[in-house]
């Protein structure tokens, strides 16, 4: 039987709106703030944030809505359900004008990624859907996404960040002969990545991801069959305080994700730092 039939069809078409209030901007020379450390923070962010947090609340006037762009609410440490937003996924993606920025909304449950959707507004591609099926929307063909079945590592494709990318990641690489590498901005594309076969492996060793980083992409790779971790091989915990994934992120196709995370811990020290 299929789950979460409302959930998923509203937090795809918001997404996919909210990717159109994005692209109004993208042309325009807009407003820019800086967060803590190096984060810029745009107009667009807000309107997007805006624009989401109505559309769920009418959808879900009951539910929880944490977002990377408002306060949190400690109703969230031990709440049963509530969403996750993160209404522009790579802000410095949007101000360079590279295309690699996305809408990101999920739903978590009982502690756990329970529905997602990710939508990159400058390729018309939406990937999202549940822990037991996920799908992908490209320029209106939709597909089932399941990931690739590639367990040799010297075949597999890491998709690495654009903007942060740390030693200890290069370490990692050179371990496991992993040489192929696809550059791309946001999170949740890349995890996209991964779902849609055309990638094996993510991995962040830092503690710069935050719960709305993750928790949609999560929800769509599980669906298409494959697995996200910390570095220690633990599930991410969305109701810590710090809001951070202070163990990392590995994503993978989850064929040998396991030997991954045996193969790391020689090599890294944990928690990470925020940077």
């Amino acid at each position: 039987m299929e789950t979460y039939i409302q959930e998923k069809e509203v937090a795809k078409q918001i997404a996919l709106r909210a990717g159109q209030v994005i692209l109004e901007y993208y042309s325009k020379n807009v407003s820019v703030t800086m967060k803590s450390g190096d984060e810029p923070v745009t107009e667009v962010d807000h309107a997007a944030n805006n624009f989401i947090i109505e559309n769920l609340q009418k959808a879900f006037p009951e539910d929880l809505i944490i977002s990377e762009e408002r306060a949190d609410d400690p109703k969230r440490l031990t709440a049963k359900r509530f969403w996750l937003v993160d209404p522009l996924d790579g802000t410095k993606e949007f101000l360079a004008h590279n295309g690699e920025f996305s809408v990101m909304i999920g739903l978590v449950e009982w502690g756990k990624p329970v529905v997602g959707a990710v939508f990159q507004p400058t390729e018309n591609r939406l990937w999202w859907g549940d822990r037991t099926k996920s799908f992908m929307l490209d320029n209106g063909v939709e597909t089932t996404l399941q990931v690739s079945d590639r367990t040799d590592f010297q075949a597999m494709r890491a998709v690495v960040s654009r903007s942060h990318r740390s030693a200890l990641l290069d370490q990692v690489f050179a371990k496991f002969n992993i040489t192929n590498e696809i550059i791309s901005g946001s999170g949740g594309i890349k995890i996209g990545l991964i779902s849609q076969a055309k990638a094996e492996l993510m991995a962040s060793a830092s503690a710069g991801y935050k719960i709305w980083d993750i928790c949609a992409p999560e929800a769509i790779l599980i669906g298409a069959g494959g697995i996200v971790t910390d570095f220690a091989g633990q599930p991410i915990d969305y109701q810590n305080k710090e809001q951070r994934a202070f163990n990392g992120i590995l994503a993978s196709n989850g064929k040998c994700h396991s030997d991954l995370v045996l193969g790391m811990k020689d090599l890294i020290t944990l928690p990470f730092s925020k940077k």
